[in-house]
């Protein structure tokens, strides 16, 4: 290869080689990328209210016990009170 050819191939080279090199002012100019999937948004499903009765939220839980009685022991299970 001829060294005029080098350097004539070269001086072309070079200019075109110098703009693809990014510069400060580039990287301000640049729009932002877009996502291809939207942003989902996540929500908390609603509380559920279930309706308790009023006398449902009156009762008390009395828990099963042994009872010492004149002929031994007997077990009471246990059952709700109505207040």
């Amino acid at each position: 290869m001829n060294i005029k050819r080098i350097l004539a191939s070269a001086a072309l080279i070079l200019p075109i080689a110098v703009t693809f090199i990014p510069s400060q002012a580039d990287a301000q100019i640049r729009p932002p990328v877009r996502r291809h999937t939207p942003v989902r948004i996540i929500k908390k499903p609603a509380p559920v209210r279930v309706y308790t009765p009023v006398q449902a939220r009156r009762r008390i839980l009395v828990p099963g016990r042994w009872v010492r009685t004149n002929r031994g022991q007997q077990w009471i299970p246990a059952r709700y009170i109505y207040r």
